[in-house]
């Protein structure tokens, strides 16, 4: 389902992941580029959160993910395509359940290139659980 698209702008992935069933990858090869991704996204209304509970209370988010990354970061990503998703809210501590509503979602994850290998080396392989990803 990975699918990486070349030859286009950050701008035009995100236009693609509109409405996508699946949570697009964004990664960026240094920390520069992390944040020029951060500003582009910005720029499209993409919200930027924090906390994995918070990606599905806006319509279009954005979460930077790190090498040192919780656990619930790499779950949600296996579950959002199953239709039902499980996190626990730290807030308001008790799991939440929900049906992601796909038509009006639209879900990404940044990462450097040198998190994502960090993370591969930890168990946590988010290329082969995620859709759409793009790389300059």
């Amino acid at each position: 389902m990975r699918n990486q698209t070349k030859n286009a702008s950050i701008s035009e992935f995100l236009a693609v992941m509109a409405g996508s069933k699946e949570i697009g990858l964004a990664i960026a090869k240094d920390n520069k580029e992390l944040e020029s991704f951060a500003q582009a996204m910005d720029d499209m209304d993409f919200k930027h959160v924090e906390e994995i509970s918070d990606l599905v209370k806006f319509p279009k988010t954005y979460l930077t993910v790190r090498e040192d990354m919780d656990k619930n970061v790499y779950d949600f990503a296996v579950q959002y395509p199953t239709g039902q998703v499980e996190i626990f809210d730290k807030e308001l501590m008790r799991s939440q359940t929900f049906s992601p509503d796909y038509k009006n979602l639209s879900l990404v994850f940044l990462v450097a290139k040198d998190d994502l290998n960090k993370l591969k080396t930890k168990g946590f392989e988010l290329l082969s659980c995620v859709g759409p990803a793009y790389q300059s």
